[in-house]
C-alpha cells in the first residue's frame, strides 16, 4: 500500500482479524539485499561483514483476493493467471487447497500497446469451504462516484513522495474517493496533502486483486478489484497517479454464473 508521507505509517496498519475475508492469494519468500552505510559500520561493526549488501529473507505478497462465498475468492485475472492449483490459501483458521481457477473469458492482459488490462477479474474455488470466515458482499448499486472506499493489501509499501520502497507483507488499509466511473472501472487519484482523505493511499505492487470496500450500514461490500495504475510521467506510486479498480457491480451476473448461486442480497445503506 502506498500512503501519505505526512501521516504516521502505523495508522495504516490493518488488523487481519477485522478483515478475515481479505487474503494474500499468492505469496513467497524473497532474498532482498540490504545496504549498510558507514554510520552502520561504526555503530554495529560486529554485525556487518565486509560485504556492503547483506541479504535478508522477506515475506512478499504477489496478489490479493476476497472471500465472497464459502468456496470462492474474487481476485484480478492478471493475478490468477500467475497461479496454479498447487498454490494454497492461508486464512486465519487454516490452509485451503485450490480446486479451480476461473478467469473471465474476455480477459486481455496489458501490453506495450494497452496500458490497462481488460475484464481483469477472476474467481478461485477452494477444495473445501471456508465456513469459519464470513464472506464479503458484492456491491451492486451504481452510485459509486464520489464514495469513499477502503483499500486493503499486504503488497509493497511506500509513500507518495518516493513510491514503493519496502517489503514486509503486513496488511494495510488506505482510503480514497472514487474520482470517475465507467462500464469497467472505478478510477481514483492519489491526491497530495492537504488534499485527499485522512488516510489517502493507493495500491502498491502485490496489492493487485485486493478489494475496494464500501461501508454499507454495519457491513462491508466489495465495490472494486485492484487492477492497474496510470502513472504517466510521475513515477509509480507517486502523488497524482490514477489508480484503476475493476467495477464489481458490472460483473455480478458473470460472478454468479460461475459460482452457481447468489452472492448478493439487499443491504440497507
Amino acid at each position: 500500500m502506498i500512503i501519505r508521507h505526512d501521516v504516521n505509517p502505523d495508522l495504516y496498519l490493518a488488523d487481519p482479524a477485522q478483515f478475515p475475508a481479505v487474503v494474500a492469494v499468492d505469496k513467497f519468500q524473497e532474498e532482498i539485499p540490504i545496504a549498510y552505510d558507514n554510520i552502520d559500520r561504526m555503530l554495529k561493526p560486529s554485525l556487518i561483514s565486509e560485504i556492503q549488501m547483506v541479504p535478508k529473507i522477506c515475506d512478499r505478497t504477489d496478489g490479493m483476493g476476497t472471500l465472497i462465498h464459502p468456496y470462492w475468492i474474487l481476485t484480478a485475472a492478471h493475478v490468477a493467471i500467475g497461479m496454479s492449483l498447487e498454490n494454497e490459501i492461508e486464512f486465519a483458521d487454516g490452509t485451503y487447497a485450490i480446486e479451480q481457477i476461473v478467469v473471465h473469458p474476455d480477459f486481455r492482459n496489458w501490453s506495450e500497446a494497452v496500458a490497462l488490462a481488460k475484464n481483469d477479474i477472476a474467481l478461485i474455488k477452494l477444495v473445501r469451504p471456508a465456513e469459519a470466515i464470513a464472506p464479503i458482499l458484492l456491491y451492486q448499486q451504481k452510485n459509486e462516484l464520489t464514495e469513499i472506499v477502503t483499500f486493503l493489501g499486504s503488497g509493497d509499501f511506500g509513500n507518495g513522495s518516493i513510491g514503493p520502497d519496502s517489503v514486509d507483507a503486513r496488511l494495510r488499509k488506505a482510503t480514497n474517493r472514487v474520482e470517475a466511473v465507467d462500464q469497467e472501472w472505478l478510477v481514483f487519484k492519489f491526491d497530495a496533502p492537504p488534499n485527499g482523505t485522512a488516510l489517502e493511499g493507493i495500491s502498491g505492487p502485490g496489492d493487485s486483486g485486493g478489494p475496494a470496500l464500501i461501508a454499507v450500514g454495519k457491513e462491508w461490500a466489495i465495490a472494486g478489484i485492484s487492477s492497474g495504475q496510470d502513472s504517466g510521467t510521475l513515477g509509480e506510486g507517486r502523488y497524482g497517479v490514477l489508480e484503476y479498480y475493476i467495477r464489481v457491480s458490472q460483473y455480478v451476473g458473470w460472478i454468479e454464473s460461475v459460482v452457481g448461486s447468489s452472492v448478493t442480497r439487499d443491504i440497507a445503506r
